[in-house]
């Protein structure tokens, strides 16, 4: 059945998108602004094939209806303006007038999205220049509690043609045309801006995924520290995660490199630890900080015994261990007894815009309110 967000308050677009709804036997949602549609947005139980927004909106607020639709709402779910324009985000669509014809045609004519494809170089580069680069940011939650302790932040590519592409869709071009310092260093920038304000209160570590050719640059370090400066942001709150392949790297220099970063009070971490990670032991002897093991270890039963291993390994050299993967409440259960210091996963929440942090925190501590009340 079709499940319409309206957001709104304006009682010509009320009364037009709830006889819309009624026209295609559609349930409809009204909220007032754009905050409470994130709220509405962040509930397992509402998952919207249509959200329908009048303005004035913010291009801010149209980024993260949009981000918010792309991540945590159906995959073909459409932003419609109303009384606006697009925006320059090809998942939104406009209906500028209060027509109900148009709105009919943008609420049931539109085409399934064709499947994505890696980005070209060309297409990568031109992205990147053009402010096409969006930060998503997933929580980590204490092992212990489930309490929130930290944030990874998490690149998405956007184009007009494509909109918003997944790492899958643009890593492969990064790589392929030598564009990953460029990618980290954007990334890294906007990661600090968006979490100065207004997630800057939070006072949670962020962890930044750094290829390993970036972290070894010489430059690396000084670009970090200006870019905590300006952000306002401790350099304790930040994790550097370690992104390595099938490439053994050069341990002396990895060593020297992490001692410098480590001085200077970042904390470090070894990326996606596990089967495409082969070198991860030798790895595990230098002073890293922490170890994220990577998510396909506690969806795969055949992978226990090297999760067991990689977990004991980081324990004994007393590593901070995160485990990812942690999709519902079985892959939970099977956490429990490895005993690692925090996971991450859907369970907990999706990736999501910086603007909807705050409000996915207030509705995690109340769920946990709740939780403590019925167990009293």
């Amino acid at each position: 059945m079709p499940r319409l967000l309206l957001v709104s308050t304006l009682p010509n677009w009320v009364a037009l998108a709830t006889e819309a709804a009624g026209r295609l036997g559609a349930a409809i949602d009204v909220v007032p602004d754009v905050h409470a549609a994130l709220v509405r947005m962040l509930r397992p139980d509402h998952v919207y094939t249509h959200v329908l927004a009048s303005g004035p909106l913010r291009s801010r607020e149209v980024d993260t209806l949009a981000g918010m639709l792309d991540e945590v709402t159906l995959k073909a779910t459409p932003l419609v303006i109303l009384g606006g324009g697009c925006s320059g985000i090809n998942t939104v669509e406009s209906v500028v007038e209060p027509d109900m014809d148009a709105l009919l045609r943008a609420l049931s004519d539109r085409p399934a999205p064709a499947p994505a494809t890696e980005l070209t170089p060309e297409e990568l580069t031109a992205a990147l220049h053009n402010g096409g680069l969006r930060m998503r940011f997933q929580p980590i939650v204490r092992a212990t509690d489930l309490q929130p302790i930290g944030l990874e932040a998490l690149a998405r590519v956007h184009t007009r043609e494509r909109g918003i592409m997944h790492p899958k869709d643009f890593i492969p071009a990064t790589i392929a045309s030598g564009r990953e310092r460029l990618l980290t260093s954007i990334a890294a920038a906007r990661t600090f801006l968006e979490l100065s304000c207004p997630v800057g209160d939070l006072q949670l570590f962020v962890t930044l995924n750094v290829p390993m050719v970036s972290f070894l640059h010489p430059t690396a370090l000084r670009r970090a520290v200006e870019m905590c400066a300006l952000a306002g942001v401790a350099h304790k709150r930040v994790m550097v995660e370690v992104l390595e392949s099938l490439t053994a790297p050069d341990m002396v220099l990895l060593g020297r490199a992490l001692d410098n970063w480590r001085a200077a009070g970042f904390l470090t971490a070894i990326d996606d630890a596990g089967p495409e990670l082969p070198h991860w032991r030798e790895m595990m002897e230098l002073p890293f900080d922490a170890v994220k093991l990577d998510g396909t270890l506690i969806s795969d039963p055949g992978s226990q015994a090297l999760l067991e291993s990689i977990v004991g390994a980081a324990k004994a050299r007393s590593r901070f261990t995160i485990l990812e993967g942690i999709e519902d409440e079985a892959c939970l259960e099977r956490a429990k007894p490895l005993e690692v210091d925090a996971l991450q996963g859907f369970l907990f929440a999706r990736p999501l815009p910086a603007m909807a942090l705050p409000l996915w925190l207030d509705a995690w501590a109340k769920r946990d309110e709740a939780a403590r009340a019925a167990a009293a």
